[in-house]
C-alpha cells in the first residue's frame, strides 16, 4: 500500500515543473553521451533507410519507407479495411534481419500436442486412461464480436453515471478530459504495453473521426492486437508465478504457452480456471496441468494459492490455527483441502519403469563409479520428463494434524471435503474430487469468483480496485462504490467471462479517459474514480517501449514453443528402451537446449551485443537477476503478484548509463533513423519528442533542446534523446 502513496509524492513533487524538465536535464548533458552514434555520424546529413511507419486512423501501423519528419510532410496514411499492419522493413544495424519471418520454424499456428499416455500401474484406483485424452490442440487466436460494440459502449455510459453519482455524493470533482496525445499514450501502454510510435501518435491525433469514434476505434484495435496478448500475459505471469523450470519438476513451458494462448483466445475465464484446477495429465498432453506442478506436491500451499487469486480470499493461517482477523477455522481450511488432497504428479511411474526395465537391467551391470553415477543423473532427466504428470488419488483421504487443539474435532480424524461459502457443490461417486473442487470455485452461484476477477481488471484498468486489497476480501468487505461493482460482476457474467470483451467496456468509459490523479491516493480511505490513478511503467512496459524506439516491429519475434523440447524425449509406456535409447533421447534433449538448438538459433538472430531484443512476453521466465527486467521490479516468481514498480538507485544508474538507454542511439533503430530523417533541427525536436513522450515540445522545450543541440553540435541531438528517456514523464503513465 505504501508502495502506491510514496509513488504519488515522489512524482507529484517533480511533475511538469513549468514543463521546463527539459532545461534541467538537457543542460547538464553535454558531456558523457557525446561519444554515441550520433555524435559519430553526423545526423544532420544522414539519410534513413529505415521503414518509417505512417499509421491509420486507429493507430494501426502501414510501413512507409520516407525518412520525413514525423509532422511535417507527412502524407495522410492509408488504411486497410480492418485496420491490419502491412510491413516494409528495410532497417539496418541493430534491425537487420528482424524484418523476415522466422525460417527455423520456430512455431506453427496448428500445431498440435503428442499422443496420450497409458493406463499401465496407475496409483491410487485411478481409472482414466491417458490414452483416450484428447490430443492437445494450440487455442486460436480471436478478436473482439463487432456486434458487442454498442452494448459495451452503453454499458459504459452506466458505469459513468455511477461513478459521476459517487464523485457528487461525496463532492469530489473530476479530473479534466485527457487530450488525444495523453489518450493514446495510456491506451497503448495500458492495452497493449508499450508507447505508441510517434506516427501512430500523430495519425490517431489528426484522424478526422470525432473523439469518441476514433478512442473507441483505438481501444478495439489494440485489444485486438498481439501486444495486448504480450501484455496481458506478463500480468498474468506475475499473478500465477510462472516459471520456465521448478526444481524437481518438468519443463513448465508448455504451460506457460497455453496461458498465453488462452488469452489470444480470450477463453471464458471460468474455463480458464477450471482447467487450471482440475486438469490432469502430462504437460505436453494437457498443458494447464502446469498449475498443479509449479507447487509440485505442496497441496496445501496449492489450495491457499487458489483462494487467494481466483476467489480473493487469504485463508493460509488456519492451515495451522483458526484465523486471527477472519471467520475461518483451521477445520474448515483441512475440509476445503480435502478435495485436493488426492493431487499427485507422478502419475506415470510405474508404467514407465517397465517400459524402462531393459535400461535399469543394462545400468545394473555397470560398474558403481562416478561416471556411472553421472551418467545416471542425465539420463534420468529424460525419465523424469515422461515420469511427471498430474492425477488424482480417489482413495486419498486428508486427515486433521496430530496436534489439532480445537474442540470441534479429534487430532488425526478423517476430514471430509466441504465448503465454506457459497453453493455446496454436489459430490458425486466417480467424479475427480478436484472437478468438484474446480466447478465450486467457478458457479456464478459463488459470490467470490466474478467479483474478484471484476475487481483485479478493475484495478488493472484505473489502478486502484473497488475493493482493496483486491486479494484478502472477508464477510466485512465493504466496496467504495458497491452499486458499481455489482454491475461489473453483472457485466463481467453477460460478456460470457470474457476478459477482453470485459475491458472493452472500462476503457470505453469516460472515467477511464480523465487525466490522471496526482494526489496522494490514502489506500485506507475510498477512492471515488475521480480519474485513474498516476502509475509508473512496469518493468515489462518500460521494456518493451524501449524496444518500440529501436525495433520496427516488436511483435515480430515469437518464442518457439515449449512442448518441441519435451517431445522429443516423450517416453512411449507401451514401448521398451535400452541404455542405448536413453542415450539418444538425452543427446536429442541437451542438443535442444544448447546453442544449437532451434531457440538459440533463433535468438541469435533477435540479439545485440548479447542482449536479447524481443518483448518481455518471449523472454525466458522469469529473467536472471541482473537483467533490465529484474532491475526495474519484474518478479522473481515466488509470490503471488510478486513485481514493484518502486524506484532505486541502480535503476538510476541503468537508465542513465545502460546498455540498454546506448543501443537507441545505434544507426539502424527507428529513432536513429526517423530523426535521421528529419530536414531540420526543429523537426527533429519535434520527432523526437513525439517519439519519447507521445506529444509536440512546448516552446520552452524547443528553445532548451535547440540551445543543446546548437551547443553540442551532432552530439547534441543525442543527448536530447538521453535526457527524455530519464524524464518522469516518460516513465510513467499520465
Amino acid at each position: 500500500m505504501g508502495q502506491a502513496i510514496n509513488s504519488q509524492r515522489r512524482f507529484k513533487r517533480n511533475f511538469y515543473r513549468a514543463q521546463a524538465i527539459t532545461a534541467t536535464v538537457c543542460m547538464s548533458l553535454s558531456v558523457g553521451i557525446t561519444s554515441i552514434a550520433f555524435a559519430q555520424s553526423g545526423s544532420d546529413t544522414k539519410s534513413s533507410s529505415a521503414a518509417n511507419e505512417s499509421t491509420t486512423a486507429d493507430g494501426s501501423s502501414a510501413k512507409q519507407s520516407a525518412g520525413r519528419s514525423l509532422t511535417t510532410g507527412l502524407k495522410t496514411p492509408r488504411s486497410t479495411d480492418d485496420g491490419s499492419n502491412t510491413k516494409n522493413s528495410n532497417s539496418r544495424s541493430l534491425t537487420k534481419g528482424l524484418s523476415k519471418k522466422n525460417s527455423s520454424g520456430a512455431d506453427s499456428k496448428n500445431s498440435n500436442a503428442n499422443k496420450g499416455s497409458s493406463t499401465r500401474n496407475q496409483p491410487g484406483g485411478s481409472n482414466i486412461d491417458f490414452s483416450k485424452v484428447p490430443k492437445y490442440q494450440r487455442l486460436e487466436s480471436t478478436e473482439l464480436n463487432a456486434d458487442l460494440l454498442n452494448a459495451a459502449l452503453d454499458s459504459a455510459e452506466k458505469i459513468d453515471a455511477m461513478i459521476d453519482k459517487g464523485l457528487k455524493e461525496n463532492k469530489v470533482r473530476p479530473e479534466k478530459v485527457t487530450d488525444d496525445y495523453e489518450f493514446v499514450r495510456r491506451a497503448y501502454l495500458d492495452i497493449s504495453g508499450t508507447i505508441p510510435t510517434g506516427r501512430q501518435a500523430v495519425a490517431f491525433v489528426r484522424s478526422r473521426k470525432s473523439r469518441d469514434e476514433k478512442r473507441s476505434a483505438l481501444v478495439d484495435h489494440l485489444l485486438n492486437s498481439q501486444g495486448y496478448v504480450s501484455h496481458s500475459f506478463n500480468l498474468w505471469a506475475e499473478i500465477l508465478r510462472l516459471t520456465d523450470n521448478v526444481p524437481r519438476t518438468a519443463n513448465l513451458r508448455p504451460y506457460n504457452d497455453w496461458v498465453k494462448d488462452a488469452i489470444a483466445n480470450d477463453m471464458p475465464y471460468n474455463d480458464f480456471v477450471s482447467q487450471l484446477l482440475s486438469a490432469e495429465g502430462r504437460i505436453w498432453e494437457n498443458p494447464p496441468v502446469g498449475y498443479a506442478l509449479r507447487d509440485r506436491d505442496m497441496n496445501m500451499a496449492i489450495l491457499d494459492n487458489s483462494m487467494r487469486t481466483f476467489l480473493g480470499t487469504r485463508i493460509g493461517c488456519a492451515q495451522c490455527h483458526d484465523h486471527p482477523f477472519d471467520t475461518w477455522t483451521q477445520k474448515q481450511f483441512y475440509e476445503l483441502a480435502a478435495f485436493i488432497h488426492g493431487t499427485r504428479t507422478n502419475h506415470m511411474a510405474g508404467a514407465i519403469e517397465q517400459a524402462i526395465a531393459p535400461y535399469r537391467s543394462e545400468l545394473e551391470q555397470l560398474p558403481e563409479t562416478i561416471e556411472t553415477a553421472e551418467l545416471k543423473n542425465r539420463l534420468d532427466r529424460v525419465i523424469d520428463q515422461s515420469i511427471i504428470g498430474v492425477i488424482e488419488d480417489r482413495d486419498a483421504r486428508l486427515r486433521l494434524p496430530k496436534d489439532y487443539k480445537y474442540d470441534n474435532a479429534r487430532p488425526r480424524q478423517k476430514v471430509e471435503p466441504k465448503v465454506a461459502f457459497g453453493s455446496p457443490p454436489v459430490i458425486e461417486p466417480g467424479v475427480p474430487l478436484r472437478a468438484t473442487f474446480a466447478d465450486w470455485v467457478t458457479s456464478p452461484e459463488n459470490p467470490r469468483f466474478a467479483m474478484t476477477i471484476a475487481n483485479r481488471l478493475w484495478k488493472r484498468v484505473f489502478g486502484v480496485g473497488l475493493i482493496e486489497p483486491i486479494d484478502n476480501h472477508n464477510d466485512a468487505t465493504e466496496a467504495s462504490n458497491q452499486e458499481l461493482l455489482d454491475f461489473l460482476v453483472a457485466e463481467f457474467q453477460r460478456v460470457g467471462y470474457r476478459q477482453r470483451e470485459f475491458l472493452r467496456i472500462l476503457y470505453n468509459t469516460k472515467a477511464y479517459q480523465r487525466k490522471a490523479f496526482l494526489g496522494d491516493w490514502n489506500p485506507n480511505q475510498p477512492y471515488y474514480f475521480q480519474g485513474p490513478i498516476l502509475r509508473r511503467m512496469t518493468a515489462q512496459q518500460l521494456w518493451d517501449s524501449m524496444l518500440t524506439l529501436t525495433l520496427a516491429d516488436p511483435d515480430l519475434y515469437e518464442r518457439p514453443r515449449g512442448e518441441e523440447s519435451l517431445k522429443v524425449v516423450a517416453l512411449d509406456p507401451d514401448k521398451t528402451y535400452s541404455m542405448s535409447d536413453i542415450k539418444k533421447k538425452y543427446e536429442m534433449y541437451r542438443r535442444e537446449r544448447s546453442d544449437k538448438g532451434q531457440e538459440a538459433k533463433l535468438n541469435k538472430v533477435h540479439s545485440h551485443d548479447g542482449y536479447l531484443l524481443v518483448r518481455a512476453s518471449e523472454m525466458p521466465q522469469p529473467q536472471r537477476p541482473d537483467h533490465f527486467l529484474r532491475q526495474f521490479g519484474q518478479g522473481d516468481r515466488t509470490l503471488i503478484s510478486g513485481d514493484s514498480v518502486e524506484g532505486h538507485v541502480p535503476q538510476i544508474l541503468t537508465m542513465f548509463n545502460g546498455p540498454i538507454s546506448h543501443k537507441l542511439l545505434y544507426e539502424g533503430t527507428v529513432i536513429y533513423d526517423e530523426v535521421a530523417g528529419a530536414s531540420t533541427a526543429s523537426n527533429k525536436i519535434e520527432v523526437i519528442f513525439l517519439s519519447i513522450l507521445t506529444r509536440p515540445p512546448t516552446r520552452l522545450d524547443k528553445r532548451v533542446a535547440m540551445a543543446e543541440m546548437e551547443s553540442a553540435g551532432a552530439a547534441g541531438v543525442g543527448n536530447l534523446i538521453w535526457s527524455l528517456l530519464n524524464t518522469r514523464e516518460f516513465m510513467f503513465i499520465q
